[in-house]
């Protein structure tokens, strides 16, 4: 027997207005569970939604990290222990943080993101890292939550670095899922139906993410910002629920993953290092095309495209490809990539940005 769950979501300004309607069906109480930042952002609108139709018994910080530990310790809380529903609100490690508390603890959990960084609010996948901030692993939940709640208003006011490095991340969805399905002659359904809708979304976000952008600063809530707000949150989350890890993902995040096991002298954003990454995707894989059309709109955002960009250097670059080379997420591919192939992609990559400054 197999069970697929997909997500299910409310978007615009007023998308917390739903809230009772939605939730009143699992419970009567809630506790909410998030960063400090998101916290603020978020909970007096949520709190005012709910205002004599849900109960809620506590807000609390979700910890430093996403992992293991710190879910463990929210679940040792009383209010969560007696709350009949978690309410995730923040960024990726947050909310992954609060499903797996919610999933220890059997309690339906409803994410309610405030950044557009990622599709952390809308999947089963929930990635923890150690505490020291070094990957841990991919761990899976038996059902992504049972609602998302996107406030665009809240997510237009959000920090700019997490939007723009929230296209990046999903820039990689569409080239790492068909690199990884390809020649694959057992693609059960479900699989397949993560390739199809895995097939435009980084075409989508090239035609439309600079605009996106342009409608972020300018604080305005344009159908382009919606359109990349879903695209980055929804689409990237649908393909990642038909998909498990080893076809999820590939060269853009075994570059991040490898990244986070080195010492930098400050923090890349998850996003922003997939990006870069996704360039060394497509040119290991010779899809030359593709790679100088994504290059031309990350030159154009200003996101990764060079060692530097990411902390590195060419002295430094048999290191980085050294530890992505070791990721689980190249275990899953048309052909073993090896660390040689991966230091190859990166130097050829940094050729094409010798020039600048």
């Amino acid at each position: 027997m197999t069970n697929q769950f997909f997500p299910s979501y409310t978007i615009g300004a007023d998308a917390y207005d739903a809230v009772p309607g939605i939730c009143g069906a699992f419970g009567k109480t809630a506790v909410i569970i998030g960063g400090e930042k998101s916290r603020a952002a978020a909970e007096p609108a949520i709190r005012k939604a709910c205002e004599g139709k849900l109960e809620i018994l506590g807000s609390f910080q979700y910890g430093e990290n996403s992992g293991f530990e710190p879910a463990k310790a929210l679940t040792e809380i009383p209010e969560v222990q007696q709350a009949d529903m978690i309410f995730a609100v923040g960024g990726g490690r947050a909310v992954d943080t609060a499903k797996i508390a919610a999933e220890y603890m059997d309690k339906p959990v409803f994410t309610f993101p405030t950044l557009c960084s990622n599709c952390a609010p809308v999947t089963a996948v929930c990635v923890a890292y150690h505490p020291d901030g070094t990957f841990c692993q991919v761990w899976y939940r038996k059902r992504p939550a049972y609602h998302t709640f996107i406030n665009t208003e809240v997510i237009l006011h959000s920090p700019r670095d997490y939007f723009w490095a929230g296209i990046g991340d999903a820039l990689s969805k569409q080239y790492e899922v068909l690199f990884s399905v390809r020649g694959d002659e057992t693609v059960p359904y479900v699989r397949s139906l993560g390739a199809q809708m895995a097939g435009n979304c980084s075409d989508e976000l090239l035609k439309y993410g600079e605009a996106a952008m342009e409608a972020f600063d300018k604080k305005e809530l344009t159908e382009d910002f919606e359109r990349v707000v879903q695209l980055v949150i929804i689409t990237t989350g649908l393909v990642s629920n038909c998909l498990t890890g080893d076809y999820n993902s590939s060269v853009g995040h075994a570059i991040y993953n490898g990244h986070t096991e080195i010492p930098h002298d400050r923090e890349y954003l998850h996003g922003a290092v997939v990006c870069y990454g996704t360039l060394v995707l497509l040119t290991l894989d010779k899809q030359y095309e593709a790679r100088d059309r994504m290059l031309a709109f990350c030159r154009q955002l200003a996101l990764p495209h060079k060692l530097a960009d990411v902390g590195e250097s060419v002295e430094t670059a048999e290191r980085l490809a050294e530890h992505a080379s070791t990721k689980y997420d190249l275990d899953q591919s048309p052909y073993k990539i090896t660390k040689d192939m991966l230091l190859k992609a990166i130097l050829e990559l940094e050729e094409l940005s010798k020039d600048e400054k």
